[in-house]
């Protein structure tokens, strides 16, 4: 009782010093933070905003592939680029205006990118790297983009790229023998588990071929003649 007593005249007399100081409670309690602290670094972005983006890239860069490729590898070269992208933006009433006008803007983020080993001469990896950029990094674009990849066709003008690069063995039998006949075998006689190529049967890959065949660059000039 006595101990009662005693804790009921402290919490009396607490209570009334701090009605007479005008303290504040979190003067005197731990302090509490009101919310839990920000995380630092970037805000995320959900990679369902990135593959509008990613997907956009993807359709001008393989369109174009053939005039792009030799300019971003082995060494790219930010002036014939910047043309390039220039003519591409003009070209066919603008069509591909905003994705090539996003590389132009970022230049030489794109020729750092493409010095690196993470490019490898796949236009989707471009694609992946600058979806996000400059709201997030090119790298962590990449990486997510990478983790939902872009479930388009691969372009038409871009195919004879892909094989080379993805089947070399199929590709050398192409290169060997430009005609029907020989499509039709190669692609018979070739055993892969690789869906993107099932869309090119013998017939539509003949075809496609001739188109991947780049068309001339007025040099010196800041236009290309564009397919």
């Amino acid at each position: 009782m006595r101990l009662m007593c005693d804790l009921e005249a402290r919490m009396a007399k607490l209570e009334k010093a701090f009605e007479g100081s005008g303290f504040l409670l979190a003067q005197v309690l731990p302090d509490i933070p009101a919310e839990a602290p920000k995380r630092p670094g970037p805000k995320p972005v959900p990679i369902w905003s990135l593959i509008p983006e990613r997907d956009s890239l993807v359709e001008m860069l393989e369109a174009y592939w053939p005039e792009l490729e030799f300019l971003c590898r082995p060494s790219p070269n930010e002036q014939e680029l910047e043309s390039a992208l220039h003519a591409i933006a003009k070209a066919q009433a603008g069509h591909y205006s905003h994705p090539a006008k996003k590389l132009i803007g970022h230049l030489p983020e794109l020729v750092d990118f493409l010095s690196s080993d993470r490019f490898r001469g796949n236009p989707r990896q471009i694609a992946n790297a600058f979806a996000g950029f400059p709201k997030i990094g090119i790298w962590r674009s990449l990486k997510q983009c990478q983790s939902r990849p872009c479930n388009r066709p691969i372009g038409q003008r871009a195919i004879k790229s892909y094989i080379s690069r993805k089947h070399p063995n199929l590709y050398r039998e192409l290169i060997a023998d430009y005609s029907l006949p020989n499509f039709a075998r190669a692609l018979r006689a070739y055993r892969s588990q690789d869906r993107k190529l099932d869309p090119f049967r013998a017939d539509y890959l003949y075809l496609c071929w001739q188109s991947c065949k780049p068309n001339n660059f007025a040099l010196g000039a800041s236009a290309i003649e564009l397919h």
